[in-house]
């Protein structure tokens, strides 16, 4: 979609993600790492469980679609080898500390002279600016200082992380539309843009209701529910064990109960498990609620995930099976869609399958493109066939440590 465009991507794992979205869309994605390889290529878990930086699966997720070379920046012939490689380019993405490309003369206001109209974007942890400018933020960090890990976990249990890097994904994203919105601004305009993305504040845009709602408004702290839902005054459930896994539903009352409750009723009827049971909802204490939830308890635990929704289906009710990784791979919906790419790696003699599209339209699905570079493995298309540097000088320039 964006094909004829080109990024420079020199992000660590904190803005993998924005490089792999703009190849997504067509855009040229040139990974630069240091000589010897990016130190994420050390991440486990690896293909067959052996440690290699050329079999690093976190490697191979983050990093697909994009052309890789190795250049050292921190040198004087690495940066001259940068300013050729900015007058190609469109857009440039970075996740050094603050002030780290103007120590080396290449921040926004030096490349952009030699580059008019360049669109350059930072992702850190705290952004350029602010007494926390300075401050290291790993994921875990972030998503603390964030207030989303506040909200996560049991009422009674101590505040608990999401398990994938959502701080470093959440920016990698909004760097990605920050870029696309200035390549928008840019066509426009002809202007170029310098876009500062702090993961901390997309962190706290994470907490969308919270802070108008519940603080603003409310006066109190939202606080964690886990499995709960807390709504006038009392707890509902909100996942369920089945026999296989965990489902999820909750006990509503007004319209959406009224013809629910009635199906779910059918239900436990048909299961023996009705007894003198009775659904009212005007003025509903915790132990009303407490009685109602436990023959569904009982109900639910009879049967596995997939028995649980195609009964939902039938018969109305809005209950949906709690998917792990395995229900995902062996989804109908996702296979009927075409969502599971598999990509060739010849290096290992075999596909491996990524999740796919990012949509689909009429035009294009932005869907994988390639596997993840190998260490260098662009150096002489890059180098030798485009910026027209012979291969002697290369060998040079490798022995150096430049390349």
């Amino acid at each position: 979609m964006l094909s004829g465009l080109r990024a420079l991507d020199l992000t660590g794992e904190t803005g993998f993600l924005c490089g792999k979205l703009l190849a997504r869309f067509g855009i040229d994605v040139l990974k630069i790492e240091k000589p010897g390889g990016d130190p994420a290529r050390q991440r486990g878990p690896f293909y067959k469980d052996t440690p290699d930086p050329e079999k690093s699966l976190y490697w191979f997720a983050f990093n697909e679609s994009k052309r890789g070379i190795t250049l050292d920046i921190e040198t004087a012939e690495g940066q001259e080898l940068f300013r050729k490689l900015v007058k190609t380019a469109d857009f440039v993405i970075e996740s050094f500390y603050p002030g780290y490309m103007e120590s080396l003369g290449l921040d926004y206001s030096r490349l952009s002279a030699i580059r008019p109209g360049l669109i350059m974007a930072s992702i850190t942890p705290f952004g350029q600016t602010g007494p926390y400018r300075d401050y290291k933020g790993t994921d875990i960090v972030i998503m603390a200082t964030g207030g989303v890990m506040s909200l996560t976990g049991k009422p009674d249990g101590i505040p608990c992380r999401l398990s994938p890097e959502h701080a470093y994904c959440l920016g990698g994203t909004y760097a990605a539309v920050a870029v696309l919105t200035a390549c928008y601004y840019r066509q426009r305009t002809g202007e170029g843009q310098y876009i500062d993305v702090a993961l901390s504040e997309c962190a706290v845009r994470e907490n969308y209701s919270e802070v108008p709602v519940s603080w603003k408004f409310g006066h109190y702290t939202a606080g964690r529910h886990g499995d709960i839902m807390f709504r006038y005054g009392v707890n509902t459930r909100t996942i369920w064990p089945c026999k296989d896994g965990h489902v999820t539903w909750t006990l509503f009352g007004g319209t959406i109960g009224a013809t629910e409750n009635k199906a779910l009723t059918k239900w436990l009827e048909e299961e023996g498990l009705l007894g003198d049971l009775k659904w009212g909802f005007d003025g509903i204490t915790q132990a009303e609620i407490d009685r109602i939830e436990k023959p569904v308890f009982e109900l639910l635990v009879r049967y596995t995930k997939k028995e649980i929704e195609d009964e939902s289906m039938k018969r109305g009710l809005r209950i949906s099976a709690v998917s792990d990784v395995k229900d995902l791979t062996e989804s109908a919906q996702l296979k009927f869609r075409g969502y599971w790419k598999d990509i060739e790696h010849p290096e290992l003699g075999c596909k491996i399958t990524y999740p796919g599209h990012l949509y689909i339209s009429n035009q294009d699905d932005a869907a994988p493109l390639s596997r993840a570079p190998l260490i260098g493995e662009h150096n002489k298309a890059i180098y030798e066939d485009e910026l027209g540097i012979d291969s002697r000088t290369l060998a040079n320039l490798k022995e150096k440590g430049v390349i």
